[in-house]
């Protein structure tokens, strides 16, 4: 039997619309540097990282303060210990947002990822980081994205 696709949910101190601002517009805040806006359905959010690595992911939907969900559309991995490239391709991105007025429960379900691909334990550590970086930057102000550069 195929295993669960990966999801958690983290608690924020900060309201769930400024949930929603960090990640629609605010992406370059905590998760990259090189990424874009996203916030209305049908746009595309392009996130960049070393060596090449890349994903583009269409908006699918978007409830401010409510929810987010992003399909991924292009997968380009450059990982030393991962010899599948494009394992995010057809994966969907769901960010549930939900909460009081000063804590946030934030949900993340990323349909696909699960324990049989490759790209599982690296992705999941990922999130783990990046998600931390995000309650961060809501919570103090300073988020700990990765940081792109010319030579990537």
């Amino acid at each position: 039997m195929p295993g669960q696709s990966y999801s958690t949910v983290i608690q924020i101190f900060a309201k769930p619309e400024s949930v929603y601002k960090a990640v629609t517009c605010e992406i370059d805040k905590w998760w990259t540097t090189s990424s874009n806006e996203a916030l209305e359905p049908g746009d595309r959010l392009v996130v960049c990282f070393e060596k090449g690595t890349r994903w583009v992911m269409a908006v699918a939907e978007a409830v401010p303060d409510e929810s987010v969900v992003w399909e991924v559309v292009e997968a380009y991995h450059n990982l030393e210990s991962v010899q599948a490239t494009d394992e995010w391709k057809g994966t969907t991105i769901q960010w549930r947002i939900g909460g009081e007025e000063v804590r946030t429960d934030v949900t993340l379900i990323h349909q696909g990822l699960v324990p049989e691909l490759e790209c599982f334990e690296i992705c999941q550590a990922g999130w783990g980081y990046f998600l931390g970086s995000l309650k961060s930057y809501l919570e103090t102000g300073t988020g700990y994205p990765y940081e792109a550069r010319m030579a990537d």
